[in-house]
């Protein structure tokens, strides 16, 4: 059958369908590069959480005396630490296994102690390793916020351990403070040789600031189970912070 003069000029030239098809094509690249920038752009951070960060510390601040119960496993000590006195003092056993400490378990505390006194009240990271822009909402409720994140690759280089860790923050949403820190290994690890690292968690509980003090550690618990050179190993420990005291600093002391 024959097409009249009206129906062939009724259907569409072939380059039309063609710059149709291209038309269509440049659109739908367009609205999906505009989601993929959309999506690739970090949701801004509520005032709360930045508050959170910038006054947030992790370890106990100069200043302060405190109390610290450690449990290790089956083992529980409880000292005393007081920054007002010499250094080599700061540290005092009161206990051991709920009893007074003999004078052969003294003798064995006051130089393991004094050894290690220039790292005993280092945090695990400064507020300054933590990568902002890293941070994503985990879940909240209208008290709270749990956000996870990372720690900034200057970090890592110093101490490669945090690049190996998965960093979880709750932070109080009323009085912009974070209540809570838990570290987790992101998979195993060998930080050093002989040493494998299958399973590290670490969590830190901080009490809120108030006109008296400022934010303080409550607790601290870890759970570690890897291979010591050849043997397996697992450990738990808690650490219970207490009875914190305001004390001047030493004499001739700058802080």
């Amino acid at each position: 059958m024959m097409l009249t003069s009206s129906q062939l000029s009724s259907i569409p030239a072939p380059g039309i369908f063609v710059r149709g098809a291209a038309s269509y094509r440049l659109v739908k690249l367009a609205l999906l590069a505009g989601l993929a920038l959309t999506l690739g752009q970090a949701a801004p951070q509520p005032d709360y959480l930045r508050t959170a960060l910038a006054t947030f510390n992790p370890a106990v601040p100069s200043g302060w005396a405190y109390t610290q119960i450690t449990t290790q496993n089956k083992t529980t000590i409880t000292e005393r630490y007081d920054p007002a006195k010499p250094a080599a003092e700061q540290w005092t056993l009161i206990q051991n296994n709920g009893q007074i400490p003999t004078a052969k378990e003294l003798a064995q505390y006051v130089p393991y102690k004094a050894a290690q006194a220039s790292s005993l009240t280092q945090p695990v990271f400064s507020p300054s390793d933590i990568e902002p822009a890293s941070l994503e909402l985990l879940r909240e409720n209208a008290a709270r916020a749990v956000f996870t994140g990372r720690f900034r690759v200057a970090a890592t280089a110093a101490d490669k351990m945090l690049g190996h860790l998965q960093l979880q923050l709750t932070v109080n949403k009323q009085h912009s403070q974070i209540e809570r820190v838990t570290l987790e290994l992101l998979a195993p690890y060998s930080p050093v040789l002989g040493v494998k690292m299958n399973e590290l968690t670490v969590t830190m509980d901080f009490a809120l600031a108030t006109a008296d003090q400022p934010s303080l550690p409550t607790t601290r618990t870890s759970h570690f189970s890897g291979r010591i050179l050849f043997f397996g190993n697992e450990e738990n420990v808690h650490v219970i912070y207490d009875a914190y005291h305001r004390t001047p600093p030493p004499t001739g002391t700058k802080r």
